[in-house]
């Protein structure tokens, strides 16, 4: 989805329910790469709100699913999903990230089985 899209959708977000946009970065697309993710997570302060698009803008990989979520709850982080239409605090996002993959098992080499075993 184009950049200026997902702006205009965030900030109408914001702007309903009561929050302070800041416009974000434009980042360039580098395959399987979350600096900006990264970096948006260390800079902001505890209990912040960040709004995304959707949870499928997190990594499939699950080491670095775990490396964000570390960050996240360290920070007791609320993520907003607009797509979603959900608010997920930080210690609810395994359980919904992992749910999220359900979905399209049938699209990946993964399966239910091992979905089963990184939730325990």
């Amino acid at each position: 989805m184009p950049v200026p899209i997902q702006n205009q959708l965030l900030k109408t977000y914001c702007e309903k329910n009561n929050f302070i946009y800041k416009l974000s970065i434009v980042e360039s697309y580098i395959k399987d790469n979350y600096m900006y993710l990264n970096n948006l997570i260390d800079s902001v302060s505890e209990q912040a709100n960040i709004g995304m698009c959707s949870i499928y803008m997190f990594p499939k990989e699950i080491e670095k699913f775990k490396a964000l979520e570390a960050s996240i709850c360290k920070k007791e982080l609320v993520l907003h999903f607009l797509f979603e239409n959900c608010k997920i605090s930080f210690n609810d996002l395994n359980s919904f990230y992992l749910n999220s993959r359900l979905r399209f098992l049938h699209n990946e080499e993964e399966s239910i089985e091992e979905i089963i075993r990184i939730m325990e």
